[in-house]
């Protein structure tokens, strides 16, 4: 049978009209999926960058003395937590939150298994071999990270952590910068503290900050956006 020409152009403007519909409804689908990606993250304390951002060139130590470079984070996923060894409360307790956490994602057939990196923010104190008992005595597989505070500045600047030493003669207990670690007996022998910021930074891959999740991390929240975060 042969179509007229108002025919077939009313023909072809149903099938441009189905393919947009088609196309509107598709995106219309991936966009409630995000919504929905998003507020579930958001509900574990998990913030996502629509555009990661690239890592760029430092310099540090691990816990054998080697270096640690931008290409050490290339090819696996990373969870980076900044702190220091003679933290009284959050850094030890965010370090078994982590422990505990890679345990039950490395027993997840269907995840990659993580590497995670602790890095010190108070190089003054914290020598390398300081940090490896450290990391040690949570997994022997974690990486622990040490170095000038120039070079530890410039990874801690990329992954949105700030960290300052401050006179325990002058801190207020219950005063928070970006966190205080006041110990209930006052001013210790070394006569200072650090405060920094304590989220984990989710590395990806490509060596590119792909999210940052809020303290207070917990093991069940952080393999739950883990997950949705490499899965998305």
């Amino acid at each position: 049978m042969q179509l007229s020409r108002n025919s077939k152009v009313s023909f072809a403007a149903f099938v441009v009209f189905d393919l947009l519909l088609a196309y509107w409804l598709i995106t219309l689908f991936h966009a409630r999926d995000e919504v929905e990606t998003i507020n579930a993250l958001n509900a574990l304390g998990a913030i996502e960058y629509p555009d990661p951002y690239r890592l760029t060139p430092f310099q540090l130590s691990d816990q054998s003395g080697d270096p640690f470079l931008l290409d050490d984070f290339a090819g696996q996923w990373s969870l980076v937590f900044f702190g220091f060894t003679s933290c009284p409360d959050v850094c030890p307790i965010t370090m078994s939150e982590l422990a505990q956490a890679h345990r039950t994602i490395t027993e997840m057939p269907d995840l990659p298994d993580p590497q995670v990196v602790f890095v010190s923010v108070d190089p003054e104190r914290d020598s390398r071999q300081a940090v490896k008992r450290y990391v040690e005595q949570f997994n022997t597989d974690f990486i622990g990270l040490s170095g000038s505070e120039a070079g530890i500045g410039t990874l801690a600047e990329q992954l949105f952590v700030a960290f300052s030493k401050v006179d325990q003669a002058e801190m207020v207990p219950g005063e928070t910068g970006h966190e205080s670690h006041m110990p209930d007996g006052g001013v210790t022998a070394e006569g200072y503290m650090i405060n920094h910021n304590i989220h984990v930074s989710l590395v990806n891959p490509e060596a590119e900050l792909v999210a940052l999740i809020r303290p207070p991390v917990r093991r069940e929240s952080l393999v739950q956006a883990y997950s949705l975060l490499i899965n998305d």
